[in-house]
């Protein structure tokens, strides 16, 4: 017999089956649709308020590191060098953390920098030993360097301001100085001004910093400082071209003190670098060169 006989020979039993029993299989019917149609409406719902409530990925500390083999001028003109070992930890999110450790051959690891914080509409806050504000350059050799241990920064925009802590151990309420900082863009330079006032001496030292001068094959940037006590003005200009980065600084005594520059290459994974600086004054001519490996 056909599939389509049989399906009318089903048909017809079944319309000669008594009314009522007719009625309750429908009905029947009609329930379990209803039952398979909840169950998937409340699974669907189910995933969605627990897509919604399911908590953002944690995104772990990133731990960074590099091995260098550092060379250096010794004594009677002889050159040697040293193993050294760099560790950062960095843990950003809702707070912040960063740790800077090194350890050279021989000696036990040591922490050399650390930053708590975190932002608080639109309020940066951190708290650590490397905070301060003042602009810096590359040799560094003529700038005033306003020393600040463990300070507490607050940041919004383009200001900053730093709180320096005498001894945040002993007593918290001891202010050594505030150094405070805004940054605007100019032409297309980044320009920062910048002053440091000393709690204890009441000198001030004003400083300035310019970046982001494009020359198509380099660009140009340079800081410099003003101690208002000692009535010393300082510069630095640093010029960046394919891999060189070159200073060349002096002060209001001696505008032309020390030329320096680096040189820096990646070949397979390894950082070689090159640098150099000459004291015009001294004629003093310092090499060094290294090779480093991060992971």
């Amino acid at each position: 017999m056909k599939l389509s006989a049989i399906n009318n020979v089903v048909k017809g039993q079944a319309s000669n089956l008594p009314f009522t029993l007719r009625t309750h299989i429908e009905k029947e019917k009609y329930n379990m649709r209803n039952v398979f149609i909840t169950t998937v409406a409340a699974l669907a719902m189910t995933t969605a308020a627990f897509a919604e409530d399911a908590p953002a990925p944690v995104t772990g500390p990133v731990i960074s590191g590099e091995v260098s083999l550092d060379f250096a001028e010794t004594t009677n003109n002889k050159y040697g060098g040293t193993m050294g070992l760099d560790l950062g930890v960095d843990v950003s999110g809702m707070a912040t953390v960063d740790l800077d450790m090194s350890a050279t051959d021989g000696s036990s690891l040591t922490l050399d920098n650390w930053t708590v914080g975190t932002t608080v509409n639109g309020l940066s806050l951190a708290f650590g030993d490397d905070n301060g504000v003042m602009p810096g350059a590359e040799g560094e050799q003529t700038l005033a360097a306003p020393a600040m241990a463990e300070s507490l920064q607050v940041s919004t925009g383009a200001v900053s301001v730093a709180v320096g802590l005498t001894d945040w151990t002993a007593d918290i309420t001891d202010i050594s100085n505030v150094q405070g900082a805004y940054t605007l863009g100019v032409a297309g330079l980044d320009v920062t001004a910048a002053a440091d006032y000393n709690l204890d001496s009441e000198n001030t030292v004003l400083g300035a910093g310019v970046g982001g001068l494009d020359l198509g094959l380099a660009s140009l940037g340079g800081a410099m400082t003003y101690d208002v006590d000692a009535e010393t003005f300082g510069y630095e200009t640093v010029a960046t071209a394919m891999g060189i980065t070159a200073y060349l600084n002096g002060d209001d005594t001696d505008m032309l003190q020390n030329i320096g520059g680096e040189y820096e290459v990646d070949v397979n994974g390894a950082t070689f670098t090159a640098g150099a600086n000459y004291n015009i004054d001294t004629e003093d001519f310092a090499p060094t060169a290294s090779i480093g490996f991060a992971f």
